[in-house]
Order: C-alpha cells, then sequence, then structure tokens
C-alpha cells in the first residue's frame, strides 16, 4: 500500500529533477543570458532610467507616485551601483571562478526583483503595466540559475516582491486619503481660546501667523494618521471581487510561467544529456572496436613467431636424447618461455571480444547488487559483514557490463579470500567532481606489505598460494580502457583499500 501511494510521487519527483550541468555549461547559459543579452539590454534601460530620474525631469516635482523624489533616487543610485558591480563581473567571468558567477548573478536577480518592485510602486501598483516585467525576469532566472533551490528562492522572492509592492502602493494610498481627511477636517474646526468668553471663535495663532498650523498642532487624536490601520484597509481591499481575481490571475500567471520555464529547462537539459550520451556511447563503442582489432592482430602476428619457435625447439629436444642435462634443461627452458607468452597472447586476443560487447548505461547500484550475490551467494556460509553505501541519484555509467562486472566481482573476491571468510567489507560509491564516479571496497583484512603493492597490478603477480595474479592486472586494464584509474591504500595489519574513478567522459586507452 505504502509503495503504490508513494510511486506516484516519486515517479513526478524523477521527472520534475534536473539533471547535473556542469560547470561548463553553467558558465555557457550565464555568458549567453546576462553578458551577451541582458547587459546590452541594460545598458540601455538604466541609460534612459538615468536621463529619467537624475536630470531635471522632475523639476519642480516632490513625489513619483507615492513615493518621494529623492528617495527614488536615492534607490536608482544604489541599483545603478550594484548592476556596474556585478556588470564587471561578468565582463571577468572567463578569469573568475564558476561559483562567484553563480551566486554574482543570484544577487543581481534579487536586486533587479526590488528595484522593479520599486517601479511597480511608483507606476500604479497591482495594475502597473510594470507587473509584465516580472514574468521577463522569470524566463530569464530560469535559464541563468541552474541550481534548483536557488531557482526556487527566486522565483518565491519576485512573487513577494510584487505583493509587496502592491500591498504597500495600497497602504500609502490609505495614508494618502487619510491625511487629506484630517486636512479637511482641520480647514473646518476652529480652534477656541481655553477660558474666552465670547460667543464668536476666536482663532490662535501661531508664531508666523498662521492659524491653520495652530489647528493641527492641537488637532484630536481621533484624526491621526495609524499606519495599522491604514495597512489593514489596505488589506481589505483584496477582500473586492475585482481586485481579489486580477491579483489571483498574475499570481497565478507568475506561477504558471515559472514552472512552465523550469519544466522546458528541465526537458532540454534531459535532451542535451541524451545527445551527450549517444556522443559517448559511440565513441567508447568505436574505441573498444579498435582495440580489440588491434589486441587481436598484434596477438595473431606474434602466434606465428611463437609456434615456429617452439615446433623447432621440440625438434631440437628430440634430436638431443644422447645430450647433457644441461642442454636438456636449456632447451626445456625455451619451451616454457614460449609457452608462458603463447597464454599472454591468448589473454590478449581475448581482449579482441571486446569489439563484440556493447556499451551500456549502467546503474551503480544494481552492478553492485549483482556483484555481491555473485562473490557471496545465499549458499556460502561465510562471517563477512557486508556494508554497501550507494546512492540512487549517481551519474550511470557509461561501459560493457561485463568489464564492470569482473571490475567488481575481483575485487570482492579478493577481499574475501583475504580475510579467510571473516571480516568486514565496506563498499561505497558518490560523486566525484566533473561528473565523475567513485568506488571504494575496503576490508580489515591483513593487508598487503609495501614492497608488494609495486607490483600488485602486473599480470601473474599473486600474493596468494593458488592465484593465478591476472585478477587485479583485469581490473586496471577493464578501468584504464574507460578513462578511469585504480587506486591501493593498504598497510600490513590494516587491511586493504581499492578506490576506482570513473570519469564522465572516455579517455580511453588499450
Amino acid at each position: 500500500m505504502t509503495d503504490a501511494g508513494t510511486s506516484p510521487l516519486r515517479w513526478i519527483k524523477t521527472l520534475l529533477r534536473a539533471p547535473e550541468i556542469s560547470p561548463e555549461q553553467t558558465a555557457d547559459r550565464i555568458r549567453f543570458m546576462e553578458r551577451d543579452v541582458c547587459l546590452t539590454i541594460k545598458l540601455i534601460v538604466l541609460g534612459a532610467l538615468a536621463y529619467i530620474f537624475l536630470s531635471n525631469w522632475f523639476e519642480g516635482v516632490s513625489t513619483v507616485g507615492e513615493l518621494g523624489i529623492e528617495s527614488v533616487r536615492g534607490a536608482f543610485r544604489v541599483y545603478l551601483a550594484a548592476n556596474i558591480l556585478i556588470g564587471l563581473i561578468l565582463l571577468a567571468m572567463d578569469y573568475l571562478p564558476v561559483w562567484l558567477v553563480q551566486w554574482s548573478v543570484f544577487v543581481l536577480n534579487i536586486v533587479d526583483g526590488t528595484f522593479v518592485a520599486l517601479l511597480v510602486i511608483i507606476t500604479g501598483g497591482l495594475e502597473s503595466a510594470i507587473y509584465w516585467v516580472f514574468l521577463v525576469l522569470v524566463i530569464r532566472c530560469a535559464i541563468s540559475i541552474t541550481r534548483v533551490r536557488l531557482l526556487v528562492a527566486v522565483n518565491l522572492f519576485l512573487l513577494l516582491c510584487y505583493l509587496f509592492a502592491g500591498v504597500l502602493d495600497l497602504t500609502m494610498q490609505e495614508l494618502r486619503s487619510a491625511q487629506e481627511q484630517v486636512e479637511t477636517n482641520l480647514e473646518h474646526t476652529p480652534y477656541l481660546v481655553g477660558g474666552s468668553t465670547n460667543s464668536s471663535p476666536v482663532v490662535a495663532a501661531s508664531p508666523r501667523g498662521n492659524p491653520r498650523t495652530a489647528r493641527r498642532a492641537q488637532a484630536s487624536d481621533d484624526d491621526q494618521i495609524d499606519l495599522g490601520r491604514a495597512l489593514v484597509l489596505a488589506l481589505a481591499n483584496f477582500t473586492d471581487g475585482r481586485v481579489a481575481q486580477s491579483l489571483f490571475l498574475r499570481i497565478l500567471l507568475l506561477m504558471l510561467l515559472a514552472l512552465s520555464a523550469y519544466g522546458i529547462n528541465v526537458l532540454a537539459d534531459l535532451q542535451l544529456q541524451a545527445e551527450a550520451e549517444a556522443r559517448e556511447f559511440a565513441f567508447r563503442q568505436e574505441q573498444l572496436r579498435s582495440t580489440g582489432r588491434l589486441a587481436a592482430e598484434i596477438a595473431h602476428q606474434l602466434k606465428n613467431p611463437l609456434a615456429i619457435i617452439n615446433n623447432a625447439a621440440f625438434s631440437l629436444q628430440k634430436s638431443f636424447k644422447d645430450a647433457k642435462p644441461a642442454q636438456l634443461q636449456q632447451v626445456e627452458m625455451i619451451r616454457e618461455e614460449v609457452g608462458r607468452s603463447d597464454r599472454i597472447l591468448t589473454q590478449l586476443m581475448g581482449y579482441a571480444q571486446l569489439a563484440e560487447g556493447r556499451v551500456e548505461r549502467l546503474q551503480l547500484k544494481e552492478e553492485i547488487q549483482r556483484a555481491l550475490d555473485r562473490v557471496f551467494p545465499t549458499a556460502l556460509v561465510h562471517d563477512v559483514k557486508l556494508e554497501v553505501n550507494c546512492p540512487e541519484d549517481l551519474p550511470p555509467l557509461l561501459m560493457q557490463r561485463a568489464h564492470l562486472s569482473e571490475v567488481l566481482s575481483n575485487l570482492l573476491t579478493n577481499a574475501r579470500d583475504a580475510m579467510q571468510g571473516t571480516g568486514h567489507i565496506w563498499v561505497a560509491a558518490k560523486s566525484a567532481p566533473q561528473g565523475a564516479v567513485e568506488i571504494t571496497i575496503t576490508d580489515n583484512g591483513p593487508g598487503i606489505p609495501a614492497h608488494q603493492q609495486e607490483h600488485i597490478f602486473e599480470p601473474y603477480f599473486s600474493t596468494k598460494e593458488k592465484g593465478t595474479g591476472l585478477g587485479l592486472a583485469i581490473v586496471r586494464h577493464n578501468t584504464e580502457i574507460y578513462g578511469g584509474r585504480v587506486e591501493l591504500e593498504s598497510a600490513l595489519g590494516k587491511g586493504c583499500r581499492f578506490r576506482l574513478i570513473f570519469p564522465a567522459k572516455s579517455t580511453m586507452t588499450a
């Protein structure tokens, strides 16, 4: 029942999960949107706004909309300075770390949202045409910001900026209405001089002879402007059907656009990822075919001379029936070395099967579990404690299943045999920089002496009595042909740790 309930949610979460974006792709998107497009547009817009706000355009005007002209000018100067600073960072982004550029873009989106909210306040509040600029900002941040949490934070901030601008505009309108009401009441309320018995009202004069100033100084508390009451009245405006409908539609449009932009962004990234994987599939498959053909050709060319040498040595050995034992021993040594070389060439010809294999998109967690089931079957009696830590969201490995299976099985088998059926094995996997995957297999066995570690990956070198010496050689070969590497950390009596690193893109070697 639980699985049925959580399965759709898990499916939706997987569907909406943004793929991993490399730093290079992030830099390219920021370069296109923020530096090439937005900087050019902002240069024109900021120039026009500077001419409007900082020139004599508003000479003799004390307010713009509901705000004082000096407050607007101060806010514009701060906004202009922030854009100049972050603009310089964007111009020099090729020489700066990507994380610094990312956070600069995040801050710039926040600053832009704040300034657009200010423009909404001075151009009509909730009904302002500047609202449509918020839609442009939503599309822009969907392209520029690749981190999902930062993208969600910016979208929520833009939504709150619009709401706050609308509420603040309505509140200031209520304050202005209250101010006008107070002044109207004062115009019709004379001030009576205390103690006067004159039937006619006496108007007290201010030091400047202004009776209105004196009356305002003595206004009753009921006529005082209350900010809290103005805010409540502003919020009460949202109960009006027309205002509520307009606000709901505008907010809904913002939310739907943000969700749609994110979805399109994810689909585009998935398409780019699929195309990159297809190219990587083809590249690795061709590299494997080339490696297999080269191995088969070299082995075939060397096997023929070895066969001739072996036949000649056999004939020579038969003709030395009455020879000295030392001579027969020398001939036998030749035949043994020829046989050993033949086995090596046979192993090399086995690499020709690489051309017959198929590169697949492997999920590491499944492959690790498959290798554990093979090395530690349920019928095997052992006291080895297995501990696996492999997240499900690791990047897939593009390689042949048989190669990865050999790597994992050989390392697990070596760990099992070294501990002689009792001990602890840790298998862990995690993401590495630049989209690589790191796998570690650790045991608490006897370890490997330092003088043997430099030979441990050589063919036919073994620390076990009955070992063939090919297991770790195969591990290194199968790792390196995909551009990866294998590392060993060990000390006598402290166990072994093998670290495998597979890159996201192959630099395959034979």
